[in-house]
């Protein structure tokens, strides 16, 4: 019981608190980075700028997609979301572990959907860069970055994490055996 308190209060933070985090931040840039120059954070790392982002992830196909396309991605959009909003529900007895990943990925996805019907583009203005390392070429926001981590986390998940079927090792354990005979 106390397991599912737990569960439920995660879930409620990760998808109220992301959302409330994405849409706060992008009515920050809006107010303080449109028509403003480009803001160093954290030197040689983290900037702020601001772009509209008629586009898909992380600005790619910016400016280059015409009415129907973004029609076509709206569209696209929302039946993923409800796609995984239906995934999400039929999943709630998994492990938190499983679901953390498809809870950001929802967030992430309802903030991007929420923008152009706001301001008729996506907010993105966070720009990250590692000195001379890295320089990523787009801006991007919050509800981008719960998508890339959501895979991250999934990626770790599987990889890193996940427990071999039960029995697994015994099959593995008794073909060696068997062809030593």
């Amino acid at each position: 019981m106390q397991n599912k308190i737990l569960k439920f209060i995660v879930i409620i933070i990760v998808t109220i608190g992301g959302l409330s985090a994405d849409f706060f931040s992008k009515k920050w840039a809006l107010n303080h980075l449109r028509n403003a120059p480009q803001v160093t954070a954290i030197n040689g790392i983290l900037d702020f700028g601001f772009a509209e982002n008629t586009g898909m992830v992380f600005g790619i196909l910016n400016n280059k997609m015409n009415s129907s396309s973004k029609t076509f991605l709206v569209v696209t959009r929302i039946i993923i979301l409800i796609a995984l909003t239906v995934f999400i529900a039929m999943s709630l007895k998994r492990s938190l572990l499983f679901l953390l990943p498809f809870l950001l990925f929802w967030a992430g996805a309802i903030g991007n959907i929420i923008d152009p019907f706001l301001y008729g583009f996506v907010v993105d203005f966070i720009h990250i860069r590692l000195f001379n390392l890295l320089n990523w070429p787009f801006y991007f926001n919050l509800a981008d970055a719960y998508v890339t981590i959501g895979i991250g986390l999934m990626l770790i998940n599987e990889f890193f994490l996940k427990k071999p079927p039960s029995g697994t090792h015994n099959i593995i354990k008794s073909k060696t055996v068997a062809s030593n005979l």
